[in-house]
């Protein structure tokens, strides 16, 4: 999923469940829920989905940061649980981001090796180009 798609979602989830202590680890566990549902990708041909994602990562960046800043703004009642909320459920994403980098210095896909990548990976199962409108609807 996108990370726009996850910071919403943590948003959301931050708005429901105001106990900071169970949201904020209801929001990061989302992001593997979400993961493993189908979605926007190219699974089979890893090279081809990075090279896509080099213009697709900083409009999602973007779009993500200004749904946190769009809280800060509006600061709706727990708005500070809800910011914490996003960020947590976008979080896991963070790990690859080295990973990305060394493929836009390279050209070449270096896969992370630690069992919590592999994990991560192996849930992203559904990764295809037609999940773009999964994660459109979402």
């Amino acid at each position: 999923m996108t990370a726009t798609n996850h910071t919403v979602t943590g948003i959301v989830i931050g708005l429901s469940v105001v106990n900071p202590w169970l949201a904020i680890p209801l929001a990061f566990a989302s992001h593997f829920v979400l993961d493993s549902l189908p979605h926007f990708g190219n699974r089979g041909h890893l090279s081809a989905a990075l090279h896509v994602l080099k213009f697709v990562l900083p409009f999602d960046i973007l779009l993500a940061l200004g749904m946190l800043v769009l809280v800060l703004i509006i600061q709706p009642t727990h708005w500070p649980v809800s910011v914490a909320s996003g960020v947590a459920a976008a979080s896991p994403d963070l790990g690859s981001f080295p990973f990305f980098v060394r493929y836009l210095q390279t050209g070449k896909v270096h896969l992370p090796t630690d069992v919590f990548s592999r994990f991560h990976y192996k849930l992203q199962w559904g990764e295809r180009l037609w999940g773009a409108w999964i994660e459109l609807a979402w």
